[in-house]
């Protein structure tokens, strides 16, 4: 019997930010045969979860509910595989869509001996392929075992950190630290993917660095070396702060700091704060509008 994927809210929304445009495939668990395939983005499951890939308004077709609603009569979930995610446009998920259809439509699966898991890859041996083709890793897995790997940890370092939230991106006319000009500053929607966001580490911390109401007496009071570029609650970037490099505008009220930076993007304290898909930060207490505070955090 497969239990039913209960995912919460806020590990829902980071899996979703890694599958960006996905297929999909609706799988009987008692038989191991296909019985839809399917598209979406990482919206339309960030904001239903398991349940939207199921059921929609738009594919609420009489025989995929009757599907379901039978596997559910017998106690039992439909399996949910992604087939690919992470895919650059509509056109690439569309076709990768429409072939896998094709091919099911034309080639018969066989149902699995009772009591036997049907997994991703395990029948590899039925192709004459010397070789897979590169899927950029983001090749057919169970979404269970997607949940499992792209959820984000707690974050439980014991380092001193400088944490910058980042909204979403806003375009405009930006100085960075060096005197460059920059396009805007935030975090863009497409940097949400683990490969995308690798890709960008520069360009997030542009957007962290500066210009925030920083305290530099307080960073160094609490020994931090390092900041950490977070958005939606997840750690995306490791920076170290340059010694030496803080840099200020304005006075008073208005007074405003940033400082130079060198990604990190690897080593332990790099997989111990980052690593492949974030940590996750404690939620801000009710009320709670601060744009960067000070790990750890006080109680």
């Amino acid at each position: 019997m497969t239990a039913p994927v209960t995912i919460e809210p806020a590990i829902q929304q980071q899996v979703a930010d890694e599958l960006g445009r996905y297929v999909y495939m609706l799988v009987d668990p008692a038989t191991g045969v296909p019985f839809y395939v399917g598209k979406g983005q990482g919206e339309r499951f960030a904001a239903h979860g398991r349940e939207a890939l199921l059921t929609s308004d738009s594919e609420a077709t009489g025989s995929k509910i009757a599907k379901i609603n039978a596997i559910r009569e017998l106690g039992d979930e439909p399996e949910i595989w992604i087939l690919r995610y992470g895919m650059g446009s509509d056109p690439e998920y569309t076709s990768v869509e429409a072939a896998c259809i094709d091919l099911l439509r034309s080639m018969p699966v066989l149902a699995q001996a009772p009591g036997s898991v049907r997994l991703p890859g395990a029948h590899a041996a039925q192709l004459t392929n010397a070789r897979r083709e590169s899927a950029r890793g983001h090749g057919m897995m169970r979404l269970q075992d997607l949940v499992e790997e792209m959820a984000a940890p707690p974050l439980q370092t014991e380092e001193p950190l400088l944490i910058v939230t980042l909204g979403p991106w806003v375009t405009s006319r930006e100085e960075a630290i060096d005197g460059s000009v920059l396009d805007g500053y935030g975090y863009k929607a497409e940097w949400l993917p683990r490969t995308e966001r690798e890709q960008h580490g520069e360009e997030i911390g542009q957007s962290a660095s500066k210009w925030f109401k920083f305290a530099e007496a307080t960073v160094a009071r609490h020994g931090i070396e390092y900041a950490v570029a977070a958005h939606r609650g997840v750690t995306r970037a490791l920076l170290r702060i340059v010694p030496g490099s803080w840099e200020h505008r304005g006075s008073g009220t208005d007074r405003r700091s940033g400082f130079r930076f060198e990604v990190v993007r690897e080593g332990i304290l790099y997989e111990e704060i980052v690593g492949a898909y974030g940590h996750r930060l404690p939620e801000k207490k009710r009320g709670e509008q601060t744009t960067f505070r000070y790990w750890p955090y006080a109680s």
